[in-house]
This record gives C-alpha cells, structure tokens and sequence, in this order.
C-alpha cells in the first residue's frame, strides 16, 4: 500500500466486497477505499447462479458491459422435481426480466474487483487481514505481507466465516445445519438450466457453467451426511446414480477434479454493523442455496451497505447503519417464511430425519 490511512477496509474480494467498493467509490467519491482478498481469483469458487433481475444490479454498478465480457452462460428457466416426481418448469420467459446466467465464479468474482479498482478502489491480491485493533478512534491493521495501515470504517466481507464480526462479539443465529457436497464435471452440452430434485435425505442440484462444465451438488445435514458417507466419492456416486434426472444430465460428463464440502447454513449475524464496522454478503446472512439468491443478494447487500458507510463517514449520520441492520433482519425474516413454505410442499418421505426436521421447525 502507498498510504497509511484508508477511510474503509473491506475484508474479502468476493461479490459482496467488490460491490461495496464499487458503490461507496460512485455514492462518496471522497472516501478511499482498499479491498483485501487472500487470493488471486484462481481457484474454483462454488456459487453460479445469477437469476434474471441482477442485470439491474449489474447496470447500476456500471459493469454490465464488463460482465457480458465474460461469456456466461444464459439460462432461461429452472426444473425441480419437488413434492412429486414430475419435473416441473419455470420458465423465465414469463417474467419481467426473462433471462438468468450461470458464471464461472472466479472469473466473475475477478472482474467486479477489477472494476472496483479501476474506479479508485486500492486492490490488494493474495493478501490477507493479520491483526486489527481499535486505537485512538480508528482501527489499525496489520496485512500478510508485513505492511500496517490504519482505517476509519471495517468492512468484513469474508463470507460465511464472518472471520472479523465474530472476533469483535457478533454471533450467529443458525436456521439448520445444511452442507452441500459438491463435484464439478467436464463435457457437457446439456441444457443449462438449474435442476433441483429431491431425495429421501435432502436434495440434488445440478446446473450447466460456461467452457461446458456442469456442477452437481448434493444438499443435506451435515450430521446425516457424515453417517451417509457422503465425502466419499463412491458413495456420492452411488447415491448420485439413484437420481433419476440429474445423474441423466451426466452420461456423457466426466468428473473433473476431487468433492469439495462447503457449508449452507442459513444464519443470520446478530449485530449485523455499528458504528466502526458492518458485515455484508455471507457475512451478514447466509440463505439457503435452494433459494438461488446467494450472489444477488451480496450485490445487493454491498450496495445498502455503501449508502450507509458513505453517509456516517461524510455526515456523521448513523441512521443509515440503523437502517441496515434492520434491512438485513426482514430480509432474513421473509427469506425463511418463503423456505418454510417451500420445503412443507415435500410429503414424500414422512419419516426421513432431513424433511422431519423442517416440518418440526416449519410447524413451530
């Protein structure tokens, strides 16, 4: 870094980082600006959905151009078989916005922060937040790479782990204990649309990326995936094998590197920001993937977080952080009456633990 004093750190290059960057470059110009990202966006990232109203998002952080660049794939509807076993389309044709994308996630995480830069954002790759401390009215941070720099406003967008709010009190309020354990493959041609199906201990999903990958995850408790052995590529493949219309999308697919396991809890952060630091993204809430909403909903999230930093740091007015919070609270709170009602449409497996456990809950 060539300063030692930034107005905002932001903690992880992801959607939701860049798109506070970009936003508080456009709404407070004044203010300086640094994004820390502990890669170099080379390395698989999983989460590929953008449904068909991110372009408004997209055009409203003037990067849409920049994101048809990328080769995406188009999508223009999704499949489930979900309380039946006919599969059932929804077609995005019948929408306002009729077209939805699948991206290779490092490459699109990769330009929204390149775009960040190119506005005035100070981007710093393979580096990572070492130490912070709150001294004397400001936060002092020590990176990786040995550098130290002090800041006036944290920003912790590192995702699920919400590695900076938890370390300064925040806790998480968990919904359930959801993994999705996932496998990428190669040669595919097949439709791209997202394909949700159930199965008698959570659900699969597969959907097709850009250059003719295709992603399959199955989605369920961490503790019955544990006991199913699910980690274990043939057992993943065995139960892979019993989907009928997933493991259809595959028969000309060859698995393309090892299972990765990745949590899917859905959770909320409790606070979400004060008056030194604000969480977005995964950070600040977690949905669950059935939704399709994690990345729209971090963009989003970066921009209601940028009007807010930008008016406390340049006006003293702290309501927008009141606001914010309160944002991401209803947000979670409509967020799980929809799952609640999503998930009471599945009746097929009265005795499985997984579905037991959302009826539980749902009836609650």
């Amino acid at each position: 870094m060539n300063s030692s004093f930034v107005d905002v750190a932001i903690v992880g290059g992801g959607p939701a980082g860049s798109a506070t960057a970009l936003s508080l470059r456009a709404h407070a110009p004044s203010l300086s600006v640094v994004l820390i990202e502990a890669s170099d966006f080379d390395a698989c990232r999983i989460g590929e959905t953008l449904p068909p109203p991110v372009r408004t998002i997209l055009e409203h952080l003037q990067v849409w151009k920049d994101f048809c660049a990328l080769g995406s794939r188009e999508v223009f509807g999704t499949t489930s078989v979900w309380g039946q076993p006919v599969p059932f389309d929804n077609d995005f044709i019948f929408m306002p916005a009729n077209t939805g994308w699948h991206v290779e996630r490092a490459s699109f995480d990769r330009m929204l922060a390149i775009a960040a830069q190119a506005r005035g954002t100070n981007l710093l790759r393979r580096t990572s937040l070492s130490e912070f401390h709150w001294v004397d009215e400001q936060w002092r941070l020590k990176l990786s790479t040995g550098a130290t720099f002090s800041a006036r406003f944290l920003v912790d967008a590192t995702g699920g782990k919400a590695a900076i709010a938890r370390r300064l009190g925040a806790r998480f309020e968990n919904l359930d204990r959801l993994v999705g354990i996932a496998r990428f493959f190669e040669n595919d041609e097949n439709d791209p649309r997202l394909l949700v199906e159930a199965f008698e201990h959570g659900w699969w999903y597969t959907a097709g990326l850009p250059g003719g990958k295709r992603i399959v995850s199955c989605v369920t408790d961490a503790d019955l995936a544990h006991s199913l052995q699910l980690n274990k590529p043939e057992e993943w493949q065995r139960r892979l094998a019993a989907t009928p219309l997933v493991n259809s999308l595959l028969r000309e697919c060859k698995p393309s590197g090892s299972i990765v396991v990745r949590s899917a809890t859905s959770r909320r952060l409790e606070p979400a920001a004060n008056e030194r630091w604000l969480a977005v993204g995964d950070a600040a809430s977690r949905f669950d993937p059935l939704s399709s909403q994690g990345i729209f909903k971090a963009l989003r999230s970066g921009i209601f977080a940028s009007y807010a930093i930008g008016d406390w740091l340049t006006r003293s007015d702290d309501s927008g952080l009141r606001r914010y919070c309160h944002y991401v609270a209803k947000e979670f709170e409509s967020y799980c009456e929809t799952r609640a009602k999503y998930y009471s449409q599945e009746q097929r497996w009265p005795t499985s633990e997984f579905w037991l456990r959302r009826r539980v809950r749902n009836a609650a």
